[in-house]
């Protein structure tokens, strides 16, 4: 038997993405498709024991290795079995094995698509040929058939599989590049091309981009543009010889972003797919007229334009009638033809005119003539679009089956002449672009013959196609980038939508390379330098992401401070200088570098932190060995905003305190104890020559005093200290007494600040040991204050009222604000946030004159949403203003009060009035929503009489209103339902509740005059607007009134009165259909003789159950359809 042992016999084969060179047409490790084989002898022995394995020896397609594998097994469990008839107990399995070999098993999840044809070789006929299409992955790395085929007939002497007991087998396969977290598909050496990254939905531009950049004329072209005076942002033609010089010299994928900045597109442009024709013809007008004028005008042209010659020709008289047009490509019909020659043919078949379609010949009258097109002139690339996209009723992609040739002569379609020789109608495929998915999304890979140029000049060198799938490139066989992009049926909707063809006697022309040292050198020293500065910016992050930022907090610094905390955000961020170190410097250094900033300059040397040679480590080291710890007469503390273990469970707000000593060591990191990207740091050091005090982590606390002094209200920051934990604060007296300069004895309170919501009193400081009474955290703050003045103020109230005093800023809206009414000029006072809610209400009410009664204030439900507040001003606090659950005034200094002036007292609502939010038409056609407060359990009259408090009347109009059942939002789509009756209930009205308020789903407008009265057999029929489809509506729906019986182009005439904004021409491009139930019922021709039948449109209630469809283009179309624009 011949065949390798199973992988778990021998070592694992390892493959680097990264040892092999650039594409060799002798061995190819990384191409699109293998061969195996694998012959089996004593084949009847083999089958005899049930898990026999034979494998092949390892073929390496895409990086990866693949064999055959051939197992013996059990008639049970056939995974893949064909249909068996086997009458022995065991089965023939054949397999297609991928990447067993564990190459790519170390990184996690990989994937590889793969088909293949499985073959039993026959010594004297057809072999049996069996084709496997699998998505393999690391959790199922085999696929093929259980039960290959019936065993008697493989082992039978007639049938010629197994000769002299031996069975061959082979096996050729294709593979797509492999994907995974962490399997990185290295295109340019495995192809020699790169490819571009997609930004969200670009894959149609950069299929078309690459196609551009390897036809090599239009490349040049580009680069010898004048890049003109444009600023670099909008300069396309800046960005696009960034994008090809980077596609020739670079490694890795390159980015777009410039191009569509450069274009005038924002990121949401980025995620809309458009067209990849469409973008083809916008891009190539927009280069065209940048190079009118220079030196490269004619290039565009001379590549991609061609002229064709629309004719028509009398048969009997010598009379032609002709017209010549140029083209930049050719658009052909799918549907209905089955290749690109046959759509030719019909592109320029000739049309017979004769009998009743005679052509007017002028003098000669009516003749029989030939009508038809003839391509006078052939561009060098021919851009060939198939029109798959067509709307046939609804919007579809066509898939058909159509072929397209690898070589094409054009002959047959062009008038022949000194000028278009028939060697000038012979063209190469160079491109297809192919789109995957249907008619509004999908995606775009281009196929290019890279080799095509050398392919022509040397008939030795064979086509090289490869596959440019966004930022991957890998090599492919020509069937799948021709045939297999033909589409049809089993082609899951991918099929080849546009072709690029280059004519043979052109292609040393528009394919010939373009050796770097051709680049023009202004292009190439423009982009060198960018790419310079990118190296450096990366070097630059690189070093950063090695670095931190600190802030030095000098006791100096908190002494500045007179509210909460040791520091505010504000001064910490803004004031404080802050310097960047190196994260993995020891904290002796860090000490050291700390001295040399705050203290004095010392002689050593400077050391570069980024140099990573021997030398500057071996510098580095005796440096640090030099630095002495007992020498710095400074602490430094890591300042953090936690808090002890007994108060997380609290809502307090943030602090920062220094809770960490930082010790100074030789062999300790500074990663190891700081872990941000920024990180403030406290500088403990005293004033003068006085020593550090002594710490004791065990049992002392470093303490920050506070002083209150009520005669001058303030508090002032006295310094640091340490507290023994097992001490009490009394033991401390004299010494706090010495710190803030109070006579020794003086009878002193204290208060521990934990955080600016919570400043607790130690009412027990002479009982109770320190550790008992506060946390066992460093960078306490302790306030002290004189007990006899206590009587004066306290410091707790002086603390809760620098905590709960803020600046308010009034600011007015409105409900239903109208044209006259002005808005009264912002201002501010300030308030306490526990003072009660009227007394905003009364502040108002003095500032703008009104009953403070009449003043609605919005305040906080959820989050950070503001709504109207209808409650009992006198029970709440201005705590409901807050934008947060808890305040903090070092970040919230100033809040807003949002008010609107009513026309009656706000209790009304909850007592006698409700809250409706609904919709409204005003005069203009605009719909807008609005908030109305009828009386509660009214009827809908009580709701217009309420609506005329806001309505901008204008003359000449009825003052009546009517109410309409809508759809539910957007206002863009509401289709009428019906009119409600005037004394019909609210309550009995569709409505829906939002944040406690009734949203009705009905629109109020203004009742026309012509329809005030309804006569018998009158009756209003609602109308919508649709583009094409009657699900897709769009625009205001409207009613109109209609009699039974009356002609229908009276019904026409009243439907163009309504459309005032609608001119005669678009209204005449409108067409009018009856509907039911979002489905079209007929579309209306009208006509004199057609009249109304409310008997065909009304159910059996009587309400009307057909309405009117306006079918016309939507004038906003969606987002996904919106043309392609390049606006520099």
């Amino acid at each position: 038997m011949q065949c390798s042992p199973d992988p778990e016999d021998v070592a694992p084969m390892a493959v680097s993405t990264h040892d092999i060179p650039v594409f060799n047409e002798a061995f190819d490790p990384y191409g699109p498709e293998g061969f195996l084989a694998l012959d089996i002898d004593t084949f009847s022995k083999f089958m005899q024991r049930t898990d026999n394995r034979a494998m092949s020896k390892p073929t390496i397609v895409r990086g990866i290795p693949w064999r055959i594998l051939a197992i013996c097994r059990s008639q049970q469990g056939n995974r893949h079995s064909v249909g068996s008839r086997n009458k022995t107990n065991h089965n023939f399995g054949f397999f297609l094995q991928c990447n067993n070999d564990d190459i790519l098993q170390k990184r996690g999840m990989w994937r590889c698509y793969g088909s293949a044809t499985l073959e039993v070789l026959n010594a004297d006929g057809p072999s049996i040929q069996k084709k496997i299409h699998h998505s393999f992955h690391n959790s199922e790395v085999d696929w093929g058939f259980s039960n290959y085929d019936n065993y008697e007939t493989l082992i039978s002497p007639k049938e010629g599989y197994v000769v002299n007991d031996t069975i061959k087998l082979r096996c050729r396969f294709t593979a797509d590049v492999p994907s995974g977290a962490n399997y990185m598909w290295d295109s340019k050496h495995h192809t020699g091309c790169i490819g571009l990254r997609n930004q969200g939905a670009t894959c149609y531009m950069n299929s078309i981009l690459q196609a551009f950049y390897f036809t090599t004329g239009f490349r040049r072209a580009v680069y010898n543009m004048e890049v003109g005076t444009e600023p670099n942002e909008s300069n396309i033609v800046l960005a696009m010889q960034r994008v090809f010089y980077e596609l020739q010299m670079s490694n890795e994928a390159v980015e777009t972003n410039s191009l569509t900045r450069a274009f005038g597109w924002d990121k949401l442009d980025a995620f809309n797919q458009h067209d990849v024709q469409e973008f083809c013809r916008v891009l190539l007008d927009n280069l065209e007229t940048k190079m009118k004028g220079t030196s490269e005008e004619k290039s565009i042209p001379n590549l991609f334009r061609g002229n064709m010659k629309s004719f028509i020709k009398c048969t009997d008289v010598e009379y032609e009638s002709s017209r010549t047009e140029s083209f930049y490509d050719v658009q052909l019909n799918v549907l209905g033809m089955d290749s690109l020659e046959r759509a030719f043919e019909a592109y320029t078949a000739i049309e017979l005119l004769d009998d009743e379609n005679k052509y007017d010949a002028g003098d000669f009258g009516l003749q029989r003539a030939e009508k038809g097109v003839k391509f006078v002139e052939l561009p060098p690339v021919l851009h060939v679009q198939l029109m798959r996209f067509q709307y046939c009723g609804v919007e579809q992609k066509i898939n058909e089956r159509f072929s397209f040739p690898e070589k094409m002569n054009l002959s047959n379609c062009c008038e022949l002449s000194p000028q278009l020789t028939e060697e000038d109608c012979v063209y190469s495929l160079h491109a297809v672009l192919v789109h995957s998915g249907e008619f509004h999304g999908g995606h775009y890979v281009t196929y290019i013959n890279v080799n095509l140029h050398e392919s022509t000049v040397d008939p030795t060198v064979s086509a090289r196609w490869c596959k440019f799938d966004d930022d991957v490139v890998s090599r492919t066989t020509t069937d799948d980038a021709i045939a297999v992009n033909f589409g049809g049926e089993k082609t899951m909707n991918s099929s080849a939508y546009m072709l690029v063809y280059v004519r043979d006697n052109a292609i040393d022309q528009v394919l010939a390379p373009i050796p770097d040292a051709h680049i023009p050198q202004t292009v190439s020293r423009t982009f060198e330098m960018e790419r310079l500065h990118r190296n450096r910016e990366k070097k630059k992050l690189e070093e950063e992401q090695l670095c931190m930022n600190i802030a030095l907090v000098t006791p100096d610094i908190v002494a500045t401070n007179h509210a909460f905390d040791l520091i505010d955000q504000e001064t910490l961020h803004d004031q404080i200088p802050h310097e960047i170190v190196w994260k993995h410097m020891m904290t002796a250094e860090l000490y050291q570098f700390v001295h040399d900033r705050l203290f004095e300059k010392s002689a050593r040397p400077r050391i570069d932190m980024f140099d990573s040679d021997e030398e500057a480590k071996e510098a580095r080291r005796n440096s640090i060995n030099t630095i002495n710890p007992r020498s710095f007469r400074f602490r430094l503390w890591r300042m953090t905003d936690g808090y002890g273990l007994e108060r997380l469970s609290q809502k307090l707000t943030t602090r920062l305190r220094p809770m960490e000593l930082i010790e100074c060591k030789k062999d300790l990191r500074l990663d190891a104890q700081l872990n941000q990207e920024f990180e403030p740091i406290y500088v403990e050091y005293t004033n003068g020559n006085e020593p550090l005090e002594p710490y004791i982590p065990q049992s002392d606390l470093l303490f920050f005093v506070k002083f209150y002094d009520p005669l001058i209200d303030k508090v002032t920051m006295i310094g640091h200290t340490m507290f023994d934990l097992t001490r009490k604060f009394s033991n401390y007296q004299e010494k706090l007494c010495a710190m803030i300069g109070l006579p020794l004895g003086t009878d002193l309170n204290y208060y521990v600040e934990h955080s600016a919501s919570c400043v607790e009193p130690c009412d027990e400081y002479n009982r109770m040991t320190i550790g008992k009474m506060v946390e066992e955290n460093d960078g306490g703050i302790l306030i002290v204050e004189r007990a006899s003045e206590a009587s004066l103020k306290t410091a707790k109230a002086k603390m809760n009222e620098l905590y709960l005093e803020v600046s308010m800023e009034f600011v007015e809206t409105f409900y239903n604000k109208k044209p006259e009414q002005v808005q009264h000029k912002p201002w501010k006072r300030r308030f306490c946030l526990d003072d009660k809610l009227f007394s905003i209400a009364e502040e108002i009410g003095r500032e703008t004159g009104v009953d403070p009664a009449n003043v609605l204030i919005h305040t906080r439900t959820s989050g950070n949403r503001f709504d109207p507040n209808f409650d009992d001003y006198h029970t709440q606090s201005c705590r409901v203003l807050m934008t947060r659950p808890l305040h903090d005034p070092r970040i919230y200094k100033q809040y807003r009060a949002m008010y609107c002036i009513m026309p009656f007292a706000v209790d009304e609502v909850s007592k006698h009035r409700t809250q409706c939010k609904l919709f409204w038409a005003l005069p203009n056609g605009h719909v807008e929503e609005v908030v109305l407060f009828p009386r509660k359990n009214g009827e809908i009259v009580d709701l217009f009489d309420e609506a005329k408090r806001y309505f901008p009347f204008v003359e000449g109009t009825s003052r009546k209103f009517r109410l309409l059942q809508i759809a539910s939002p957007p206002v863009g789509n509401q289709r009428v339902y019906q009119v409600y009756h005037d004394s019909a209930l609210l309550g009995d009205v569709e409505q829906r509740m939002i944040f406690k308020t009734q949203s009705l789903q009905a629109r109020l407008e203004e009742i026309p005059i012509d329809e005030l009265e309804l006569r018998t057999g009158e009756f209003l029929c609602p109308v919508v607007h649709f583009d094409r489809e009657p699900t897709k509506m769009f625009g205001i729906s409207f009613v109109i009134k209609i009699r039974n019986g009356e002609p229908m182009m009276e019904v026409k005439d009243r439907l163009r009165r309504k459309l005032t904004d609608v001119s005669e021409a678009e209204f005449s491009k409108y067409k009018f259909a009856l509907l039911t139930r979002d489905k079209l019922c007929r579309y209306i021709e009208f006509n004199n003789e057609d009249k109304v039948n409310l008997a065909d449109m009304a159910n059996t209630t009587g309400a009307l159950q057909v309405y009117i469809g306006l079918d016309h283009k939507s004038p906003v179309q969606h987002s996904s359809e919106a043309a392609i624009r390049i606006l520099n």
